[in-house]
């Protein structure tokens, strides 16, 4: 298991992507709010990640046997064919972005509060992305590749594997926790697993 943490670009026409309004068309106090917003934002960013290798034991049908853990689903075992092993993937931009997110909401600045979860939306899937282009990298040096990443709740990949995915990756020691429903908390966290092929 490997563990990082490092600062973040937090795209700014991203985050106004998110926010389903073009940057251009901002001016003004509400342009001078969300600057300060954004800064704010940026402040409280705590981004995390953790990764772990397994080795594929098997893979067929819906089921996905790796080292120490299975996982039912048709696409992980589709996109894992041919592979040696399978990346899972933790991170997380802590906790601080969803409390000020609710200081905004308790004060009733509904705009300020839905930049500042926009700022969390895009930091966090910046910190997936970049964590993993860097096991790609590590892979293409061994000669290897990466697959395309699959995170729970997509295709056939069920949230109930949210545990599982976390415990692999080190995403609990991260200070990750899971919710009833398998929502995780910090709500800006991500998981994902690819597979290891050879080039």
């Amino acid at each position: 298991m490997t563990r990082a943490k490092f600062d973040l670009a937090v795209n700014v026409p991203l985050v106004w992507k998110h926010l389903r309004m073009p940057a251009q068309e901002a001016a003004g106090e509400l342009r001078r709010e969300f600057d300060d917003v954004y800064r704010r934002a940026r402040a409280v960013l705590e981004p995390r990640y953790s990764y772990a290798r397994a080795a594929v034991v098997a893979a067929r049908g819906r089921t996905l046997e790796l080292e120490g853990v299975v996982f039912e689903s048709a696409d992980l075992v589709e996109m894992a064919a041919g592979a040696s092993a399978v990346v899972a993937m933790a991170a997380t931009v802590g906790d601080g972005i969803d409390g000020l997110a609710r200081e905004y909401d308790g004060r009733g600045e509904t705009f300020a509060m839905t930049v500042a979860d926009a700022v969390g939306s895009v930091a966090a899937e910046e910190l997936m992305s970049r964590l993993h282009a860097f096991v790609g990298a590590e892979a293409e040096r061994a000669g290897e590749l990466v697959t395309r990443r699959v995170s729970p709740g997509y295709g056939d990949f069920e949230l109930a594997a949210q545990e599982r995915l976390l415990r692999l990756a080190g995403g609990f020691e991260l200070g990750i926790s899971l919710t009833e429903n398998y929502m995780m908390v910090p709500r800006k966290s991500v998981t994902a697993v690819a597979a290891v092929k050879a080039r």
